[in-house]
């Protein structure tokens, strides 16, 4: 637990000390929408392996054979997708340019698509801290590249902070090349790729679409904070919500080591008082954190009816990121029992209610959002528990 934390430390910190070193605030807020654009094509980019693993891996008669028939597949899918990166990469500066950030998008993608699948591997071969050590690896070389920047008095860059996490996935690609093409291996037909990917397509399909709807919420913000906002507000929206990150860091690091116990929890209606009772002290612990620094924050640098402002708008989006890893928690329980179609009617709900206030509020556009987002997400939470009770969960 500890290295998970050290490893999210680095992520979460990445961002906001290029901000304090090099105080570009354009900058931080280009970074910040290079990391909201990946995290809302990530959900549909693996085709639902990674939400298939842990219940392929829990219904297997052959648990061994099982993970390397994924990893074999997940090796060919990562081949495929950085071929397809490469060719957009190419197509925007050869022909049309359609992003300027496309080379740091797609790397960033690359990077937290493996890694996420390595996550899941290691919890399932017992091994979770081996992913830990890649990305703090990785992620602490483009620390101190910034760092040797900033002593030396140079002008940034933002090759500095992917510089870590482009050259993980062009190992990654050289190293599945390598073990898809050259190493020597059982058999390995086609029929048996596209018969796992089918079935985790099928599987997973709810959650992708799901997936990318609350994803596509929570960073609507941030994804028009260069065109649609002031700088200031764009810098409130993206440093609050980085500050959350804290929140949602401990929701993974938790979900990482949690997952393995509940997937394998014998009773499909049975909601763990031990698992739940400690995601949730670790979740306020951090939810407490995050509002003390905000608040510190909001304090120091707003005043006045903009002090008043700011702390509404960070009260929103702290409250947001809480209720919305909950949501993302007892999501886990509707995989155990393959019904991931409930997860896609809940996120049609919240999105419903997102776009309704995103369109009819008559206020600014931040406020907008922020409404926006914490009232469709609490609705889907509460939704959510009360389809819990309908189905005769019981916490034991």
């Amino acid at each position: 637990m500890a290295l998970s934390y050290i490893d999210k430390a680095i992520i979460f910190l990445l961002p906001l000390i290029v901000l304090y070193f090099f105080k570009d605030k354009t900058v931080y807020v280009s970074i910040e929408y290079i990391y909201s654009v990946t995290i809302v094509l990530i959900p549909l980019l693996d085709l639902g392996l990674s939400g298939y693993f842990f219940f392929a891996y829990r219904n297997s008669e052959d648990c061994d054979n099982t993970i390397k028939t994924f990893v074999e597949v997940f090796q060919r899918l990562y081949i495929l997708l950085s071929v397809i990166g490469v060719g957009f990469i190419a197509f925007n500066y050869l022909g049309i340019e359609f992003e300027k950030f496309i080379i740091f998008i797609v790397s960033r993608l690359l990077f937290v698509l493996c890694t996420t699948f390595l996550a899941s591997y290691y919890r399932l071969t017992n091994k979770p801290q081996n992913v830990v050590y890649i990305t703090i690896f990785f992620n602490a070389l483009s620390l101190l590249f910034i760092l040797a920047y900033f002593l030396i008095d140079s002008e940034f860059s933002l090759w500095l902070i992917f510089i870590g996490q482009i050259l993980f996935a062009i190992f990654y690609l050289f190293k599945s090349v390598r073990d898809v093409f050259f190493a020597k291996k059982d058999d390995f037909h086609n029929s048996t790729i596209k018969k796992l990917i089918v079935k985790a397509f099928l599987y997973s399909w709810p959650i992708i679409i799901q997936a990318f709807i609350m994803m596509y919420i929570s960073n609507y913000g941030k994804l028009n904070a260069l065109t649609k906002m002031t700088i200031d507000d764009g810098v409130l929206l993206s440093l609050t919500q980085r500050f959350s990150m804290v929140i949602f860091l401990t929701h993974s690091a938790l979900w990482a080591y949690l997952i393995k116990d509940v997937y394998v929890e014998g009773n499909l209606l049975v909601i763990s008082k031990n698992i739940l009772y400690k995601y949730l002290s670790f979740l306020s612990v951090a939810l407490f954190m995050v509002a003390v620094v905000t608040g510190v924050y909001v304090f120091y640098n707003f005043s006045g009816s903009m002090l008043t402002r700011s702390i509404f708008i960070s009260c929103l989006i702290i409250g947001q990121t809480f209720f919305s890893c909950i949501f993302a928690y007892l999501e886990l329980h509707y995989g155990r029992e393959n019904k991931n179609i409930i997860n896609l009617y809940l996120a049609i709900f919240s999105a419903i209610i997102f776009v309704s206030l995103l369109t009819f509020l008559k206020t600014d556009f931040l406020i907008r959002i922020v409404i926006a987002m914490f009232v469709s997400t609490f609705a889907a939470l509460l939704l959510s528990i009360f389809v819990l009770h309908k189905r005769k969960y019981k916490i034991v």
